[in-house]
C-alpha cells in the first residue's frame, strides 16, 4: 500500500527509505498535504517536518480532510507532532515522545507547561542544498539533559537552569555548542567538568529517534493491508475551505505537486542539466516567440552569433559557412535559427511557471521521472 511522507532535516531520506517504502516529500507547506493526496491517493501520510516561517504552516483543515478522504494521517517529531497532538481526537496517529509531551502538556520531570512550538523548530539549509540542520531543536537538547541528569552527570537542578538558559535563546541559536558553552558558566566546576566530558559522546537526538519510530509504526500498519480510515466527524466545507481548495487547485496547468517539486529540486543542483530538460520540455508549451513576444532579441545579434560559434567551435568563418550549407542554410536562415536560439535561452533562465509543470510532465512522458524520483530520495510506489 502506498504512503507519503514529508520529511526534511530530522532523517536523511535514503535513511528512511530503508524504514519504510514511501514517496519522500520535502517539509509540508500550508497546502502540500491536500495537494499530495488529491494528487497520489495514498492510503497513509507521515508528517515529520513542517515549514512555517518563509510560509503558511500545514494547515489543521487539510489534514482533517484527508481523513474524511479515508487517509490514516501519522505525525511524529517536529510539526507532525504538533498537529497529532491536536487532532488525536479527530483519529490522526502520534507517535513518539515528542508527541507525547505535546499531548500531556508537560515534558516529563518539569512542572511548567509544556506547549511552544519553537522546542521543535530548526533553522535548515535549502531543500536543493541537502536540507541539512543548521541548529538544533530544543526537544534534543531536554533529551540530552534527561539523559545527563539520570546517569548522574548533573543534578536535577543543574537540568533546570540549563534549560531555562537555552531557553532564553531564539530557537535558531540553540544547539550542542550553546549548550557546551552554558555550562562552565552555570555550573558549578566539578559538574562542569564532568557534563564536559560526557556531553560529546552522549547526545541524544529525540526528533531523530521519534521520526525512526513512527516509520516503522507506518510500515507494520501497511503491511496488515488496513481499511480505509474511517472519519466519526463530517467534514464541513464552509467559504474558507472552499477558497483554500480553489487556490490549491488554481491554475492546474503551473502548479506542481509535490513529488514533482522534489524532482526538480534535486534537478536544479546541475545548472546544464536543467538547462537541457527545459529546452526539450519547451516545445510541449506555447511557442517562444507569444509568450516572449516581439521585444527583440534578449542578446544582440552579434552577441547571439559569438556565443553559437563558441559552442560549437566555429572560430573561423569558413567553419561557420561550411556549416550553414551542409545545413542548408543561409544567412536569413540563419539569423531565424539565432533568434529562436535565444528565445529558447531566455525562457529556459527565466523558467516561468508553466514550464516547470511542463518539464515535470516532459520527464513522466520519457520515463525519466520515476528514477530521478527516487534518486531525490521518493518512491513512486
Amino acid at each position: 500500500m502506498s504512503a507519503i511522507v514529508f520529511l526534511g532535516p530530522t532523517l536523511p531520506h535514503a535513511e528512511a527509505g530503508g524504514l519504510l517504502a514511501a514517496t519522500y516529500l520535502p517539509p509540508a507547506r500550508q497546502g502540500d498535504i491536500y495537494r499530495a493526496v488529491n494528487a497520489l491517493r495514498p492510503a497513509a501520510v507521515g508528517l515529520v517536518d513542517g515549514r512555517f516561517l518563509d510560509t503558511g504552516a500545514v494547515w489543521h483543515r487539510e489534514i482533517l480532510w484527508a481523513l474524511s478522504q479515508g487517509v490514516h494521517v501519522f505525525g511524529a517529531s517536529s510539526m507532525g507532532a504538533l498537529r497529532a497532538a491536536e487532532l488525536a481526537p479527530f483519529g490522526m496517529r502520534g507517535v513518539g515522545a515528542v508527541f507525547a509531551a505535546y499531548r500531556d502538556g508537560v515534558w516529563p520531570g518539569d512542572d511548567a507547561p509544556f506547549e511552544d512550538d519553537d522546542e521543535v523548530a530548526v533553522i535548515h539549509a535549502p531543500v536543493e542544498m541537502g536540507g541539512a540542520a543548521l541548529s538544533d531543536a530544543m526537544v534534543d537538547l531536554r533529551a540530552t539533559l534527561d539523559a545527563a541528569e539520570a546517569a548522574g552527570v548533573i543534578t536535577t537542578g543543574d537540568r533546570q537552569v540549563l534549560v531555562g538558559a537555552l531557553k532564553g535563546y531564539p530557537f535558531p541559536e540553540r544547539n550542542f555548542g550553546r549548550l557546551a558553552d552554558e555550562a562552565p558558566h552555570r555550573l558549578g566546576p566539578v559538574a562542569a567538568d564532568r557534563f564536559a566530558a560526557w556531553l560529546p559522546g552522549n547526545k541524544v537526538a529525540r526528533k531523530r529517534l521519534d521520526a525512526i519510530e513512527m516509520l516503522q509504526e507506518m510500515a507494520a500498519f501497511l503491511t496488515t493491508s488496513p481499511a480505509p480510515f474511517t472519519a466519526d466527524f463530517v467534514m464541513q466545507q464552509p467559504v474558507f475551505w472552499r477558497r483554500f481548495v480553489s487556490q490549491c487547485d488554481a491554475d492546474e496547468s503551473t502548479a506542481l505537486d509535490p513529488a514533482a517539486r522534489l524532482v526538480l529540486a534535486k534537478l536544479q543542483r546541475d545548472p546544464d542539466a536543467w538547462r537541457a530538460l527545459a529546452r526539450a520540455a519547451l516545445g510541449r508549451g506555447p511557442s517562444p516567440a507569444s509568450v516572449a513576444g516581439a521585444n527583440g532579441w534578449a542578446e544582440m545579434p552579434h552577441r547571439a552569433l559569438d556565443r553559437f560559434r563558441r559552442e560549437r567551435g566555429l572560430w573561423r568563418r569558413n567553419d561557420l559557412l561550411a556549416w550553414m550549407e551542409a545545413n542548408a542554410l543561409d544567412e536569413t536562415g540563419l539569423e531565424r535559427l539565432l533568434r529562436r536560439e535565444d528565445e529558447l535561452e531566455r525562457m529556459a533562465a527565466e523558467s516561468p511557471p508553466w514550464l516547470v509543470r511542463v518539464m515535470a510532465d516532459h520527464l513522466r512522458l520519457t520515463g525519466a521521472f520515476a528514477g530521478m524520483l527516487g534518486e531525490a530520495g521518493g518512491d513512486p510506489t
